[in-house]
């Protein structure tokens, strides 16, 4: 015989991670789309200069956006989210995840600001300032950017791991 109302739920902290931090870096995939990051035909440019900007923005990019996020899920996975069921190991798995963002402003920083020169021609730089929707932002600095990036990194996890605690409790 089959009892319809009972049903059991099992999704710990870990399975939550899992959940959230591919959503989050669908989201951080979709941000950085007007850094032209990924213009892979532009390595079959005649344009040499063209060519170089797209393999370097795009060097730049996988390490940035796709290698060190999944060593950051491990880190994450591993040591932060309890493996856990029940609300706190899921809002701590929410919170750790939203770090992911910050990949996107390391990459600004990298890519989109003062050094722009290595990744883009002054042309292709101010197209990607105006999708940006700032222009000549005067703000716009590898310093400004690159330590908002490394606080999500740091004060999300921490309060993850400050929530993963009260799940112990």
């Amino acid at each position: 015989m089959v009892d319809a109302n009972y049903t059991v739920v099992v999704f710990s902290g870990k399975d939550a991670l899992i959940l959230f931090f591919g959503v989050y870096l669908t989201a951080v995939i979709n941000l950085i789309r007007k850094y032209r990051t990924f213009d892979i035909y532009l390595f079959f440019s005649k344009d040499k200069s063209k060519k170089i900007h797209s393999m370097r923005r795009f060097v730049s990019g996988f390490m940035i956006i796709d290698v060190i996020p999944i060593l950051w899920f491990l880190i994450l996975y591993t040591f932060v989210i309890p493996n856990t069921v029940g609300p706190f190991p899921i809002m701590a798995a929410a919170f750790a995840a939203l770090s992911v963002l910050g990949f996107s402003r390391i990459l600004h920083s990298v890519i989109a600001t003062e050094r722009h020169g290595n990744y883009y021609s002054d042309k292709e730089f101010a197209a990607v300032m105006s999708k940006w929707g700032k222009g000549h932002d005067s703000d716009n600095s590898f310093k400004a950017h690159f330590i908002t990036g490394v606080s999500y990194l740091i004060i999300f996890p921490v309060i993850a791991y400050l929530i993963s605690l009260i799940s112990i409790i």
